[in-house]
């Protein structure tokens, strides 16, 4: 249907579909909603002047009052008045039931008011006694954010003036004088210093010295690192560590080259730390080592000499005492081989272990070095714990009444499987195994059953492959068969193979002639 009508914001005519429209566009309508919100905002207003008045005149002449009518007297919210009242400015009495206001406590507050001062939107402090935030950025030429946490770090008091804060010159300047201290270039790296020297980006530098908590100052802005701390992690790797030196620091102050400073190290037994690449040498202990030798009170000879006496009394003592000793591992590579010198009671040479459990020898040497088996030492060879290496090696027996087995390549050859095949194929069926010589063996028994899995019941049962070839009928028609008629069965896991008698007999018309 369509309607001849009227705009009734724009007067123009216009077609409509609907009796209920009033508006030629949307663009009419939005001004006539706007114009509907604006005078419904002048009427509420109007509502409110005007509600004004009965309360005036329902006051009158009411020589006590609630809050609510003292506050609308004096034309202030409830919540000031609470506050005046509060703080003593108007006098009330609270009852049980109510609170009252006396009208006459009002109307004094006019009688000796104080004198009226203009109100200052500056911050209102005493000259030449505090300082305001402004001050000390201006001052100490610092950020909003470094002064906060200065004075947060000090808990410097604050003196409130309303919403404004300053705080006492004397308590800033003790705390702050240090900022316009000049620093001494010898011991501050620059960030662009920094940059330059370990050619760095600026993002880089400031991670650096946050995660290794570098020393710093802040002066005018410009932040300085402690040039000896990075340095020092720069050059080792670590912290600075007064108690030690580095070898670079060694052929700085003496001179010495790196051969030199390994054969005091070695020599004297000075105490050493490894830390990543870097050797850190005990300085105190390097330092009375130097000083001796410049005094000349101990020769090399003699330190020689006593240093051999004491590992030989040593070494017969510890000879007579133990007939071998523990030995402990070490990153020096593979060790010597073991030969038939005698016998350690619970312990068995690599020879023996490797003869036991038909290994190679280097292998045993790896698997034992690998998992640290204890050993000891006699005549210069090594004997191992014979406990620990039957249970390390057992996996390597051969498992019993298993007499026939298949390599990797029998196994992939046969099945036409890949090695990563044969892998999982082996670990997910659990095939018992074993190893000689580097060789891996597996059950040939335990993979022909996996592989298929009723060839131990071939001679009292079918398989459905079996049934579909023999009989030339589907695999639908078997199972169907096989459910109707209830045929006995054998279940191994996901495989199922079915009793021969009976399948002949509800088969036999269709038997293959070949086959007959």
């Amino acid at each position: 249907m369509e309607y001849k009508k009227r705009c009734q914001w724009c007067g123009e005519p216009y077609i409509a579909h609907k009796m209920t429209t009033l508006y030629c566009s949307k663009e009419c309508w939005d001004k006539a909603y706007r114009a509907k919100l604006r005078q419904k905002k002048r009427e509420e207003q109007r509502m409110e002047v005007e509600s004004a008045f009965p309360v005036i005149e329902s006051i009158g002449h009411k020589d006590f009052l609630s809050p609510s009518e003292a506050a609308k007297l004096l034309g202030v919210g409830k919540t000031t008045m609470y506050r005046y009242m509060e703080q003593g400015l108007i006098k009330v009495l609270r009852t049980p039931a109510k609170t009252i206001v006396r009208r006459s406590d009002l109307e004094a507050l006019f009688e000796n008011p104080p004198v009226y001062i203009k109100r200052n939107n500056c911050k209102t402090r005493m000259e030449g006694e505090t300082y305001t935030m402004h001050d000390i950025m201006k001052k100490y030429k610092v950020s909003k954010r470094v002064a906060e946490r200065r004075i947060d770090k000090f808990d410097i008091p604050k003196i409130m003036h309303g919403r404004n804060v300053s705080y006492k010159c004397a308590d800033i300047d003790k705390y702050f004088n240090e900022l316009t201290e000049d620093l001494n270039s010898d011991f501050y790296y620059t960030v662009e210093e920094v940059m330059e020297k370990y050619n760095m980006t600026h993002q880089a530098v400031v991670a650096f010295a946050r995660r290794h908590n570098i020393p710093r100052k802040t002066r005018s802005k410009i932040v300085y690192y402690s040039k000896a701390h990075i340095d020092s992690v720069k050059a080792t790797g670590e912290k600075l560590d007064p108690l030690f030196y580095t070898y670079q620091e060694i052929r700085d102050k003496f001179g010495f080259n790196k051969d030199q400073i390994n054969y005091y190290m070695h020599t004297y037994h000075i105490e050493r730390k490894k830390r990543g690449v870097f050797t850190l040498v005990r300085r105190e202990d390097f330092d009375r080592i130097i000083r001796e030798r410049m005094n000349g009170s101990i020769t090399i000879a003699e330190l020689n000499a006593k240093i051999e006496e004491g590992q030989e009394v040593r070494a017969e003592k510890e000879r007579l005492e133990n007939p071998f000793e523990i030995v402990p591992y070490s990153d020096d590579g593979l060790e010597q081989d073991d030969g038939n010198y005698g016998k350690v009671p619970g312990y068995i040479s690599a020879e023996e272990i490797a003869e036991r459990y038909k290994q190679n020898k280097k292998w045993v040497h790896y698997l034992t070095r690998t998992k640290r088996v204890p050993r000891v030492q006699k005549a210069g060879f090594l004997f191992y714990d014979e406990k620990v290496v039957d249970e390390l090696f057992s996996k390597y027996t051969s498992v019993d009444n298993i007499t026939e087995w298949y390599t990797c390549d029998d196994i992939e050859q046969k099945y036409n499987m890949t090695a990563v095949a044969r892998r999982s194929f082996t670990h997910r069926h659990n095939i018992p195994t074993k190893k000689e010589y580097g060789i891996t063996y597996y059950s040939k028994v335990h993979v022909d059953y996996a592989k298929n899995p009723g060839i131990q019941y071939a001679d009292e049962y079918y398989t459905i492959d079996q049934i579909v070839d023999i009989y030339r009928v589907g695999k639908n028609t078997v199972y169907n068969a096989i459910r109707h008629y209830k045929v006995p069965s054998l279940k191994d896991g996901n495989f199922g193979v079915y009793l021969k008698t009976a399948i002949d007999k509800i088969f036999k018309d269709k038997k293959r002639p070949e086959q007959q």
